[in-house]
């Protein structure tokens, strides 16, 4: 018997990369819990994602399952040029130089020239999402000489940061225009925006999205500037990362666990999508099982509320890709059993934000009190979607839809389980797909009630009418 597909109502975003492309891998990360591939456009050849991503749609078609590619700007990120070997080893107190060209040891060469131009000495720099630290000793406009406070490995195209450093550049950046276009001919279903500051910085991203099923923005929060207008960039927003690898270098270390729940708390408050990404399970990379503190951490951001997590580079060049979305699935599935009850106890205190919201908000109360096997819907749009997501019922969201993009971009939504379905139907059709999925899955059985939830009207987005169903 053919293994079906786990399901969380956490989703889980797998980084795309050489260690995926072994034959077989992709299938048995989905298999496993995958929900959406990310592809990260600041590594890589436009090639290698080409093939990547037609290997997700390959998947995604054989498996029948709905999975989003999500493609992640470079933005406005200074990096590192190519070392030999791929890597150098700082040791604490050696000396190091920053150069606009390469050169042999101590020289690391920089992309780009203007951050050695805005160097002051004293200033610190870091690398490798804030893993190694330099302290400036001595700079010029074309280098830097540094001390290596803090080492660690260094990697061709590792990140640098300059925390105090009032050096910006224009979102999007010119490269960023050149990666949207590749993300746009593959017809990707979000695209992740990088350093996003102010929602201007959305706004010009937009300006350049097809009229017709464009991709959904997710703006990356990690820089110090964006906290201050956090709420109005969630607002421009479709979705909110918590990037937390450069924004634990923008701010003090010891305020991220506060700073994630702030974010979390915002998009969940906006009906936007969470994803909270990086060093999930860092020791994975090298090792076949996690730290406790890791597996506790991902259960935490759970907790705090969100939509999804992400793996970065435990599936793109890790030894065990698979291994770590097994565990990542195992420890969503037990902190879902426990709490989601809970959770969504919780988010049915508060009233309903406006009438558009009420009926959504009483079928979540019906399916409680009914203890309810799903709550089943058509779905036109996204946003209609996540403004019922965002109320964290217990019973799966099961979405029925026409349009495919709208399917693979659903696949990122805590909770919802987008089914496709090539020809709209009515309420009786919707039920019998759902049905059937919540049949093969073990999530109901013959006489379980169910909550049906549509508009009257068809041509409205909005449901206005519900009632319970004996699944049968």
């Amino acid at each position: 018997m053919m293994k079906l597909m786990a399901w969380n109502r956490t989703k889980i975003v797998c980084t795309l990369g050489p260690a995926t492309d072994a034959s077989g891998v992709l299938e048995e990360l989905v298999r496993s819990g995958m929900s959406v591939a990310r592809v990260n456009l600041s590594h890589g050849e436009r090639g290698e994602h080409e093939r990547r991503i037609a290997e997700v749609r390959e998947t995604a078609r054989r498996l029948g399952e709905p999975l989003a590619v999500l493609a992640d700007l470079p933005g406005p990120k200074f990096r590192l040029g190519t070392l030999p070997e791929g890597m150098r080893r700082l040791a604490d107190g050696a000396q190091v130089i920053l150069a606009a060209e390469p050169g042999p040891a101590p020289v690391l060469p920089v992309r780009s020239p203007e951050v050695l131009a805005a160097l002051r000495v004293g200033e610190q720099v870091y690398l490798a999402d804030g893993a190694i630290e330099l302290r400036v000793s001595r700079a010029a406009p074309d280098r830097a000489e540094c001390e290596v406070v803090a080492g660690g490995v260094a990697r061709s195209g590792s990140g640098i940061n300059v925390p105090d450093s009032e050096l910006t550049a224009l979102i999007p950046t010119a490269a960023d225009r050149r990666h949207l276009e590749f993300a746009l001919s593959q017809e990707t279903d979000w695209v992740g925006v990088s350093f996003v500051q102010e929602p201007e910085d959305l706004a010009r991203v937009r300006a350049l999205l097809p009229p017709r099923d464009p991709p959904l923005l997710m703006a990356k929060i990690e820089k110090r500037r964006a906290l201050a207008g956090l709420d109005a960039i969630v607002a421009a927003a479709e979705g909110v990362m918590v990037a937390r690898g450069d924004l634990g270098v923008e701010i003090d270390l010891a305020h991220i666990p506060l700073v994630q729940k702030r974010i979390i708390a915002a998009a969940n408050a906006a009906a936007r999508p969470a994803v909270t990404a990086t060093q999930l399970l860092e020791s994975m990379v090298e090792h076949e099982r996690p730290t406790r503190a890791e597996v506790t951490d991902v259960a935490n951001a759970l907790l705090d509320g969100t939509d999804a997590v992400m793996l970065s580079a435990e599936t793109a060049v890790g030894r065990f890709p698979v291994r770590a979305v097994q565990i990542l699935q195992r420890v969503l599935a037990a902190t879902e059993g426990e709490y989601a009850e809970r959770i969504a106890v919780e988010r049915l205190r508060a009233a309903p934000g406006s009438p558009a919201q009420a009926v959504s908000f009483a079928a979540c109360q019906l399916a409680a009190q009914l203890d309810a096997r799903a709550i089943i819907a058509p779905a036109r749009e996204a946003a209609a979607v996540c403004a019922i997501a965002r109320l964290r019922p217990r019973a799966p969201l099961v979405m029925v839809v026409t349009s495919e993009p709208l399917w693979r971009k659903l696949a990122m939504v805590r909770g919802v389980a987008p089914l496709l379905a090539p020809e709209a139907g009515g309420p009786e059709a919707w039920l019998e797909r759902a049905r059937d999925w919540l049949y093969a899955r073990g999530l109901a059985q013959r006489g379980d009630p169910a909550v049906l939830l549509h508009a009257a009207d068809p041509s409205q987005s909005i449901a206005d009418s519900l009632r319970t169903v004996r699944l049968d």
